[in-house]
């Protein structure tokens, strides 16, 4: 049973009932309605992940989805999630914790999360965590610095109560998500530059530019497999199946970046890669939530903000991160961003603790600007404690 606390009611939604679905969807767009920052999503692409006969995710994976209500309005929800790939690579038992919106109300965000944890303890799951979501490209954590910066495409925006909701539940920081951008302000760095290009000529590596989209199609595989290798160090990653793969594939690759995107080659063999996305932020805000499936892609590529892209993955192959090859990716995206004529990339989400990505991206002039917090909190495997 999901306990009541005080006047806050919550309630395990239906995906397939269209008025539950649609009072989800539509509580974010109530909040930040006055919010100059937040960037709004597609309302169809939340309905689709929310449906279990339309997103893969529910192929292996489940997820609870809850409303809560106070003087009959809606007024916060949440989204919990077993995600079988983390708790499998992890060897835990583990909840995610997504999709958590509320007012400024402390008992709207115990009855959340109250309603999460009974949901894992059912399940024999041992900590919340979060917001992580449904799969790894998901962008995870609760924005604790930058709030006067806008959210960058699905990057989300929240307000700075947010943190405070989380503390006083009883959760803690478990990881920092750095954000920032490199601009034409910055001075070129032609020294680290140079020490890059060293790099790749010293390690027989050759960089490829996508001529096309068909190029991207035909690299699509080996870029699921090098980016499944390159992040499986990395604290918290897990990988996905190969239908979640290309289900994201097909949603995202009219917005990926041929100039900027770039594969690093050893051979004919991928063995890292840079991943790119044109600045869509502008075409989302334009279309406040509304657009169809089958028109969303037209809109965001005649709406996208044409001098600025944004940098969604930097991955190299755990045998060749050494000798400097972090640095001479960095290197041959500043000399891409020159050439092509952008004035700024934004970098999107990278772990604080990446210390050579985070380190290499700040000897070549990245300004760190926002920075997301994901956060964890332990619960009794017994429902009934």
């Amino acid at each position: 049973m999901i306990p009541r606390t005080e006047e806050v009611s919550v309630r395990e939604i239906d995906g397939l009932n269209r008025r539950d679905v649609d009072q989800f969807i539509e509580l974010p767009f109530r909040l930040y309605r006055n919010v100059p920052q937040w960037t709004p999503p597609l309302r169809f692409e939340i309905r689709n992940r929310l449906n279990p006969r339309k997103h893969t995710y529910f192929e292996h994976s489940a997820a609870g989805f809850f409303l809560a209500e106070k003087d009959g309005q809606v007024v916060g929800r949440i989204a919990v999630l077993r995600q079988r790939f983390y708790n499998e690579a992890h060897q835990n038992d583990t909840a995610f914790f997504y999709w958590f919106e509320s007012t400024d109300d402390q008992s709207v965000a115990e009855a959340l999360f109250n309603a999460g944890k009974v949901w894992g303890q059912q399940r024999g799951l041992r900590q919340l965590l979060g917001p992580v979501g449904f799969i790894q490209p998901d962008p995870p954590g609760i924005l604790v610095q930058g709030f006067e910066h806008e959210g960058t495409g699905d990057v989300p925006w929240h307000f700075p109560y947010y943190e405070d909701l989380l503390l006083r539940a009883g959760f803690e920081s478990h990881t920092d998500y750095l954000s920032g951008y490199i601009d034409r302000s910055i001075p070129f760095p032609d020294a680290a530059v140079a020490q890059g290009q060293e790099a790749l000529i010293t390690g027989g590596y050759q960089m490829q530019v996508l001529a096309n989209r068909r190029t991207l199609r035909n690299w699509a595989p080996q870029f699921f497999s090098t980016y499944l290798t390159a992040f499986e160090a990395v604290p918290d990653f897990y990988g996905m199946s190969g239908r979640d793969f290309t289900a994201l594939f097909e949603r995202m690759r009219f917005i990926i970046d041929l100039k900027t995107t770039q594969g690093l080659l050893k051979g004919d063999e991928l063995r890292g890669f840079i991943l790119s996305f044109r600045d869509v932020t502008p075409a989302l805000k334009k279309a406040r939530g509304g657009l169809l499936p089958f028109l969303w892609w037209h809109l965001l590529s005649r709406f996208s903000r044409p001098q600025q892209c944004n940098i969604i993955a930097l991955g190299v192959l755990p045998e060749h991160q050494k000798g400097g090859v972090n640095l001479a990716l960095l290197s041959e995206l500043l000399i891409s961003l020159r050439d092509t004529g952008y004035a700024r990339a934004e970098i999107v989400q990278i772990v604080k603790g990446n210390a050579n990505t985070h380190g290499d991206m700040t000897r070549l002039g990245a300004k760190w600007d926002k920075c997301h917090r994901v956060y964890r909190r332990e619960i009794s495997p017994d429902p009934a404690s």
